[in-house]
Protein backbone atom coordinates (compact mmCIF):
# COMPACT_ATOMS: atom_id res chain seq x y z
CA UNK A 1 0.00 0.00 0.00
CA UNK A 2 1.33 3.46 -0.88
CA UNK A 3 2.17 5.92 1.84
CA UNK A 4 -0.51 8.36 0.73
CA UNK A 5 -3.12 5.59 0.88
CA UNK A 6 -1.96 4.57 4.36
CA UNK A 7 -2.29 8.19 5.41
CA UNK A 8 -5.83 8.44 4.06
CA UNK A 9 -6.79 5.26 5.88
CA UNK A 10 -5.20 6.41 9.14
CA UNK A 11 -7.16 9.67 8.94
CA UNK A 12 -10.46 8.22 7.71
CA UNK A 13 -12.34 9.34 10.81
CA UNK A 14 -11.24 13.01 10.79
CA UNK A 15 -11.79 13.05 7.03
CA UNK A 16 -15.37 11.87 7.41
CA UNK A 17 -15.98 14.51 10.09
CA UNK A 18 -14.61 17.18 7.77
CA UNK A 19 -16.68 15.98 4.81
CA UNK A 20 -19.78 16.19 7.04
CA UNK A 21 -19.09 19.74 8.26
CA UNK A 22 -22.01 22.15 8.11
CA UNK A 23 -20.79 24.22 5.17
CA UNK A 24 -20.14 21.20 2.94
CA UNK A 25 -23.53 19.75 3.84
CA UNK A 26 -25.35 23.01 3.09
CA UNK A 27 -23.65 23.26 -0.29
CA UNK A 28 -24.39 19.59 -1.02
CA UNK A 29 -28.06 19.93 -0.13
CA UNK A 30 -28.50 23.29 -1.87
CA UNK A 31 -29.39 25.35 1.20
CA UNK A 32 -26.23 27.42 1.80
CA UNK A 33 -27.21 31.00 2.68
CA UNK A 34 -26.17 34.14 0.83
CA UNK A 35 -24.25 35.59 3.77
CA UNK A 36 -22.49 32.34 4.58
CA UNK A 37 -21.30 31.96 1.00
CA UNK A 38 -20.27 35.61 0.79
CA UNK A 39 -18.10 35.12 3.86
CA UNK A 40 -16.79 31.88 2.40
CA UNK A 41 -15.69 33.59 -0.80
CA UNK A 42 -13.66 36.05 1.27
CA UNK A 43 -12.01 33.49 3.53
CA UNK A 44 -11.31 30.96 0.80
CA UNK A 45 -9.76 33.62 -1.43
CA UNK A 46 -7.45 34.45 1.46
CA UNK A 47 -6.47 30.83 1.99
CA UNK A 48 -5.85 30.30 -1.72
CA UNK A 49 -3.14 32.95 -1.40
CA UNK A 50 -1.62 30.96 1.46
CA UNK A 51 -1.77 27.76 -0.59
CA UNK A 52 -0.04 29.48 -3.51
CA UNK A 53 2.74 30.64 -1.19
CA UNK A 54 3.13 27.11 0.21
CA UNK A 55 3.39 25.62 -3.26
CA UNK A 56 5.89 28.35 -4.11
CA UNK A 57 7.98 27.34 -1.12
CA UNK A 58 7.70 23.75 -2.31
CA UNK A 59 9.03 24.74 -5.74
CA UNK A 60 12.15 26.02 -4.01
CA UNK A 61 12.51 22.96 -1.76
CA UNK A 62 11.42 20.36 -4.33
CA UNK A 63 13.64 17.25 -4.29
CA UNK A 64 13.68 16.97 -8.09
CA UNK A 65 12.50 18.46 -11.35
CA UNK A 66 9.19 16.56 -11.45
CA UNK A 67 8.25 17.76 -7.96
CA UNK A 68 9.22 21.29 -8.95
CA UNK A 69 7.00 21.13 -12.04
CA UNK A 70 4.06 19.71 -10.07
CA UNK A 71 4.20 22.51 -7.53
CA UNK A 72 4.69 25.15 -10.20
CA UNK A 73 1.52 23.96 -11.96
CA UNK A 74 -0.35 24.25 -8.67
CA UNK A 75 0.86 27.83 -8.18
CA UNK A 76 -0.32 28.65 -11.69
CA UNK A 77 -3.79 27.17 -11.13
CA UNK A 78 -4.23 28.97 -7.82
CA UNK A 79 -3.13 32.35 -9.14
CA UNK A 80 -5.06 32.18 -12.43
CA UNK A 81 -8.18 29.99 -12.59
CA UNK A 82 -9.05 30.19 -8.91
CA UNK A 83 -8.20 33.88 -8.54
CA UNK A 84 -10.39 34.68 -11.54
CA UNK A 85 -13.22 32.68 -10.01
CA UNK A 86 -13.20 34.72 -6.80
CA UNK A 87 -13.24 38.01 -8.66
CA UNK A 88 -16.21 36.98 -10.78
CA UNK A 89 -18.12 35.28 -7.96
CA UNK A 90 -17.74 38.16 -5.52
CA UNK A 91 -18.86 40.64 -8.17
CA UNK A 92 -21.95 38.55 -8.97
CA UNK A 93 -22.91 37.59 -5.41
CA UNK A 94 -25.93 39.47 -3.95
CA UNK A 95 -24.31 40.36 -0.61
CA UNK A 96 -20.80 41.22 0.54
CA UNK A 97 -18.69 39.40 3.10
CA UNK A 98 -18.65 40.69 6.65
CA UNK A 99 -15.55 42.84 7.29
CA UNK A 100 -14.05 40.48 9.87
CA UNK A 101 -14.63 37.25 7.92
CA UNK A 102 -10.97 36.61 7.11
CA UNK A 103 -9.85 37.29 10.67
CA UNK A 104 -12.36 34.83 12.10
CA UNK A 105 -11.14 32.11 9.74
CA UNK A 106 -7.39 32.64 10.09
CA UNK A 107 -6.88 29.25 11.78
CA UNK A 108 -6.38 27.36 8.51
CA UNK A 109 -3.54 29.53 7.24
CA UNK A 110 -2.04 29.63 10.72
CA UNK A 111 -1.98 25.84 11.01
CA UNK A 112 -0.63 25.30 7.48
CA UNK A 113 2.14 27.88 7.89
CA UNK A 114 3.10 26.62 11.35
CA UNK A 115 3.35 23.09 9.97
CA UNK A 116 5.52 24.32 7.10
CA UNK A 117 7.86 26.01 9.55
CA UNK A 118 8.03 22.84 11.60
CA UNK A 119 8.47 20.26 8.85
CA UNK A 120 9.44 22.01 5.63
CA UNK A 121 8.67 20.25 2.35
CA UNK A 122 7.17 17.07 3.89
CA UNK A 123 4.78 19.14 5.99
CA UNK A 124 3.76 21.34 3.06
CA UNK A 125 2.96 18.33 0.90
CA UNK A 126 1.03 16.65 3.71
CA UNK A 127 -1.18 19.59 4.72
CA UNK A 128 -1.95 20.44 1.10
CA UNK A 129 -2.73 16.79 0.36
CA UNK A 130 -5.16 16.86 3.30
CA UNK A 131 -6.87 20.05 2.13
CA UNK A 132 -7.17 19.00 -1.50
CA UNK A 133 -8.28 15.44 -0.67
CA UNK A 134 -11.03 16.90 1.48
CA UNK A 135 -12.23 19.16 -1.32
CA UNK A 136 -12.12 16.40 -3.88
CA UNK A 137 -14.18 14.15 -1.60
CA UNK A 138 -16.94 16.53 -0.56
CA UNK A 139 -17.26 18.29 -3.90
CA UNK A 140 -17.46 14.95 -5.74
CA UNK A 141 -20.31 13.89 -3.46
CA UNK A 142 -22.08 17.21 -3.95
CA UNK A 143 -21.59 17.19 -7.72
CA UNK A 144 -22.94 13.65 -8.10
CA UNK A 145 -26.11 14.41 -6.14
CA UNK A 146 -26.96 17.40 -8.32
CA UNK A 147 -28.56 19.59 -5.67
CA UNK A 148 -25.91 22.32 -5.59
CA UNK A 149 -27.31 25.81 -6.32
CA UNK A 150 -26.53 26.96 -9.88
CA UNK A 151 -24.14 29.82 -10.51
CA UNK A 152 -20.98 30.52 -8.48
CA UNK A 153 -21.60 27.71 -5.98
CA UNK A 154 -22.03 25.07 -8.68
CA UNK A 155 -19.04 26.49 -10.58
CA UNK A 156 -16.84 26.11 -7.50
CA UNK A 157 -17.95 22.54 -6.87
CA UNK A 158 -17.42 21.63 -10.51
CA UNK A 159 -13.92 23.10 -10.47
CA UNK A 160 -13.01 20.70 -7.66
CA UNK A 161 -14.24 17.65 -9.54
CA UNK A 162 -12.68 18.43 -12.92
CA UNK A 163 -9.65 16.58 -14.27
CA UNK A 164 -7.07 19.35 -13.63
CA UNK A 165 -7.98 19.37 -9.93
CA UNK A 166 -8.01 15.57 -9.70
CA UNK A 167 -4.60 15.53 -11.35
CA UNK A 168 -3.36 18.01 -8.75
CA UNK A 169 -4.53 15.77 -5.91
CA UNK A 170 -2.81 12.80 -7.57
CA UNK A 171 0.38 14.85 -7.85
CA UNK A 172 0.27 15.62 -4.13
CA UNK A 173 -0.28 11.93 -3.39
CA UNK A 174 2.81 11.07 -5.43
CA UNK A 175 4.85 13.63 -3.51
CA UNK A 176 3.68 12.16 -0.20
CA UNK A 177 4.61 8.70 -1.46
CA UNK A 178 8.11 9.94 -2.26
CA UNK A 179 8.80 11.57 1.12
CA UNK A 180 11.91 10.25 2.89
CA UNK A 181 11.37 7.19 5.06
CA UNK A 182 13.01 9.11 7.89
CA UNK A 183 9.90 11.27 8.21
CA UNK A 184 7.71 9.05 10.42
CA UNK A 185 4.15 8.15 9.49
CA UNK A 186 3.01 9.41 12.89
CA UNK A 187 4.20 12.89 12.01
CA UNK A 188 2.43 12.85 8.65
CA UNK A 189 -0.75 11.71 10.39
CA UNK A 190 -0.52 14.56 12.89
CA UNK A 191 -0.13 17.13 10.13
CA UNK A 192 -2.87 15.61 7.98
CA UNK A 193 -5.43 15.20 10.76
CA UNK A 194 -4.56 18.61 12.19
CA UNK A 195 -5.19 20.23 8.81
CA UNK A 196 -8.60 18.57 8.61
CA UNK A 197 -9.47 19.90 12.05
CA UNK A 198 -8.39 23.37 10.99
CA UNK A 199 -10.53 23.04 7.84
CA UNK A 200 -13.61 22.37 9.97
CA UNK A 201 -12.96 25.40 12.19
CA UNK A 202 -12.22 27.51 9.09
CA UNK A 203 -15.52 26.68 7.40
CA UNK A 204 -17.50 26.95 10.62
CA UNK A 205 -16.29 30.55 10.90
CA UNK A 206 -18.84 31.64 8.28
CA UNK A 207 -21.56 30.92 10.84
CA UNK A 208 -20.08 32.78 13.82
Amino acid sequence: MSRSRRLLEACAEPMERAVAMRFAEEVRTGVVGDQAYADYLAIEASFVETAARLHGLAVWDAPGRLAMERNARAVHALTTEQTAYFGAAQAAWPVQARPDAARRAAILSQFALASAREGGYPAVMTVLFAAESLYLTWCTRAFREGRVPPGPVADWVAMHTAKPFRDGVDALAHEVDALPAGVPDELLTRWFAGMLGAEIAFHDAVYT
